[in-house]
């Protein structure tokens, strides 16, 4: 039945050591080194099922992590008032690698009801245990993981189409208390992935900033220090890629709107360079998300010169 449901061809994967011979962990160092565990085509089409399916498990509204018809503006939307708001926000460390297996079997066990054999195969699918790897690979990732604290080997996969939504379910009751402390001191809190924003139009106080970090660690997750930022109502803020100025109004950060325009300008002298136009509509579309009127023109000369396929 769950074959049927998932629409899995290969019965091998129900097998975590099957999963496991499809994941190839490596640390991106385009930016800053984040650890990536992508999935094969083969369990990435089981996995995206298995998103579709948990996607209809209702949420609370200020939650955003990988929820269908939500994005990182409506995230910093929430954040916005009629007057001009405090606001504190901390960034989980290496979240997705610091979710357990168990973790994630609890919550098909408990929180869905599943039988011990169907948590136990939708675990397998969402989970990777890096000590079935080929060890003499992993050394970076080791080295990786610990300078992050993080000593979970068998834990969310970081890279699959599941792990966004699951990383807010399975740990519901921790962002739930989070909520209550929240509620409890006037409070408006938002959850994107590992993103964690809480504003008021009154002082957050260090009492509740202490109370915080403490359910954090109490399930046992990390805050990285350095991530960890208050600002008061007049200045600018900083909110999952949206700034919100000293006016208490969203708008779009300035390295967007530069990328914007390098692109457009080298759109317009290169208007058959496919890529570039590719790059420039997923550039205004982002903008757009944050101002919808923003760049008009630039956005007609975009979408209006079809690209050649």
């Amino acid at each position: 039945m769950l074959k049927y449901v998932l629409h899995i061809k290969n019965g091998d994967l129900l097998r975590q050591d099957c999963v496991v011979s499809m994941i190839s962990p490596y640390i991106d160092k385009t930016k800053k080194p984040r650890l990536i565990e992508p999935p094969q085509a083969e369990l990435k089409t089981v996995q995206k099922r298995m998103k579709t399916l948990l996607g209809k498990i209702q949420v609370p509204d200020n939650v955003f992590s990988g929820i269908k018809g939500r994005s990182y503006s409506d995230n910093a939307r929430l954040h916005l008032g009629k007057s001009k708001r405090n606001l504190y926000k901390i960034d989980l460390t290496a979240f997705f690698p610091s979710i357990s297996r168990e973790t994630v079997y609890r919550f098909f066990f408990e929180d869905l009801c599943c039988s011990p054999d169907v948590a136990e195969i939708l675990t397998n699918l969402t989970t990777v245990d890096l000590k079935k790897l080929n060890q003499s690979s992993l050394l970076e990732v080791y080295d990786f993981l610990a300078n992050k604290g993080v000593k979970c080997y068998n834990h969310l996969i970081s890279g699959a189409p599941t792990s966004q939504i699951l990383s807010y379910l399975v740990n519901h009751k921790m962002f739930d208390e989070l909520q209550s402390l929240s509620d409890k001191s006037n409070v408006t809190m938002t959850i994107y992935v590992d993103d964690v924003v809480f504003s008021s139009e009154h002082k957050i106080s260090s009492e509740f900033r202490q109370s915080v970090l403490f359910l954090i660690k109490k399930y046992n997750y990390q805050v990285s220090r350095k991530k960890v930022k208050g600002y008061s109502k007049t200045y600018p803020k900083l909110v999952t890629g949206v700034i919100i100025n000293s006016e208490g109004r969203a708008t779009i950060k300035n390295a967007l709107r530069k990328k914007i325009m390098v692109e457009y300008e080298h759109l317009r002298n290169n208007p058959d360079d496919i890529k570039s136009r590719q790059r420039l509509r997923g550039l205004v579309t982002a903008a757009r998300q944050v101002d919808k009127s923003a760049y008009p023109n630039i956005r007609k000369f975009a979408f209006d010169n079809p690209a050649k396929n």
